[in-house]
């Protein structure tokens, strides 16, 4: 049975955090007759313990109440922590030096790399050896580069924009060998990303991306339904956390009427272009699902990932990165006003509830037996 969580708990743990605060919440209030069903519903299922602080967060935002909302406080520590729980793939599959060779070999466009340096060890694009000046030297007049670390970061932590022109970022007016060493001893540098058509005309100034998050589910790989992130305000990252904006997809592309940010800050337009968010469609999307779920079929050791993917300029699904450790739900299920599981939900629950009383190797065994075939 899951331990009861008071909602002081919630609000401090980790990812949890709940965006727009404690006071936000607490203006939260469902009608009785929805905290009740809601009650019933989690006592059936679970022996009741799961305090309705999401639920409730989730209902003011939108003003949609699902009661299959999925609590953030389980995400982590339950959801990904069971689903992931071969924790030694996590780590590899979601380093971002690693990545590319696994989308290369199943036929997943990645962005162009330039450089990378794994563990202070850094090479070319041809797989051989080259120190960072060197790459500085090479890179010096290579335009518009966009840097990131490769492990241990989230919400675009540590990315930077940098136009190299004559050995020199235009932009900040740094040596671009000093920038590299800045980067630390593991990070990537790839080409500048310019998006589809239909992704520019809302924002041009960031690689807006998909949020995607699949699932093994009884033999099958599953999808939440997805959203866009978009920036704002002239900057280059579309993060929630880095200021940028959030938006519901329906399966065919269409975007809905609203945007929202973690502060609750609302838009139906975009407040830079002007561009009416219910009057755009990204046709391609069905292509983007799909290869996000190509994606997942070849590393099956994982239960759940998060991808981001953008649109290249040709139209062509292109994987930004995998989020394998330390995600999260709530933006799938503001966004949308719904549950990510939809009427999954009760049977993940119960799922959650028989992993915590299993040993590790049962919980193996289960899983691949459950969840996989």
């Amino acid at each position: 049975m899951l331990e009861l969580l008071n909602s002081n708990t919630v609000l401090k743990s980790g990812n949890s955090r709940i965006p727009g605060g404690k006071k936000f919440t607490r203006k939260c209030s469902l009608q009785i007759r929805k905290r009740i069903r809601l009650r019933n519903c989690l006592r059936k299922i679970m022996g009741g313990g799961i305090p309705d602080t999401w639920h409730r967060h989730y209902t003011v935002f939108t003003g949609q109440f699902d009661v299959n909302y999925f609590p953030e406080l389980l995400y982590i520590p339950e959801f990904e922590h069971f689903m992931n729980y071969q924790t030694e793939y996590a780590h590899v599959f979601e380093n971002k030096n690693v990545l590319p060779l696994i989308a290369k070999a199943v036929g997943v466009r990645m962005p162009e790399r330039l450089y990378q340096c794994v563990s202070g060890y850094g090479t070319n694009p041809g797989n051989e050896h080259e120190t960072i000046e060197a790459a500085a030297e090479r890179l010096h007049d290579a335009g518009d580069l966009f840097l990131k670390p490769s492990v241990g970061t989230s919400s675009g932590v540590g990315c930077r924009l940098v136009h190299a022109a004559d050995g020199v970022d235009t932009l900040t007016g740094e040596v671009l060998a000093d920038i590299f060493r800045g980067m630390g001893r593991d990070f990537v540098v790839q080409r500048r990303v310019r998006c589809h058509e239909s992704l520019r005309r809302i924002y041009p100034e960031a690689v807006n991306t998909f949020r995607i998050m699949t699932y093994f589910w009884k033999g099958k790989v599953l999808h939440a339904p997805v959203i866009m992130r978009i920036g704002q305000g002239g900057r280059h990252l579309d993060n929630a956390h880095a200021g940028g904006m959030f938006i519901a997809l329906d399966e065919d592309g269409s975007l809905h009427t609203t945007a929202f940010t973690e502060f609750k800050e609302q838009y139906e337009e975009h407040p830079d272009t002007h561009i009416r968010f219910d009057e755009c469609k990204v046709a391609l999307l069905p292509r983007v699902i799909e290869t996000a779920e190509r994606m997942h079929r070849s590393i099956p050791q994982l239960g759940v990932v998060n991808w981001d993917f953008t649109l290249d300029e040709d139209g062509t699904p292109l994987l930004i990165e995998a989020n394998v450790l330390g995600g999260s739900i709530w933006l799938f299920e503001i966004a949308h006003g719904k549950s990510a599981f939809g009427s999954l939900t009760p049977e993940i629950l119960r799922w959650l509830r028989q992993m915590k009383r299993m040993s590790y190797t049962e919980r193996e065994a289960w899983f691949a037996r459950n969840v996989k075939e």
